[in-house]
C-alpha cells in the first residue's frame, strides 16, 4: 500500500461559511477549507431530496483532470 500525501493537516482553514455561489460552483479548496478542522472520523449529510428521502453517498468519480464527481443516491 502506498502512503497518500493527507493535504487536510496542511490546509489552513480560512474560518469562513462556505455557501452556494450564483454559478453553482464547487471547488476543493471550499471542502478543504470547510472540513479543515474536523476529525478523520466525522460524518457527513447531504440533506434530503425533493421527496424528503435522505440523500446518501454513492461513489466518488474522476471526470477529468481537474474534475470530481460526487455521486449521490
Amino acid at each position: 500500500m502506498t502512503d497518500r500525501k493527507n493535504y487536510n493537516r496542511e490546509h489552513v482553514s480560512s474560518g469562513g461559511m462556505i455557501s452556494g455561489s450564483s454559478s453553482g460552483l464547487l471547488t476543493v479548496g471550499d471542502l478543504r477549507d470547510a472540513i479543515s478542522l474536523l476529525p478523520d472520523d466525522a460524518r457527513v449529510i447531504f440533506g434530503t431530496c425533493s421527496h424528503g428521502d435522505p440523500l446518501t453517498f454513492y461513489r466518488f468519480k474522476m471526470r477529468g483532470e481537474s474534475i470530481i464527481s460526487i455521486e449521490l443516491g
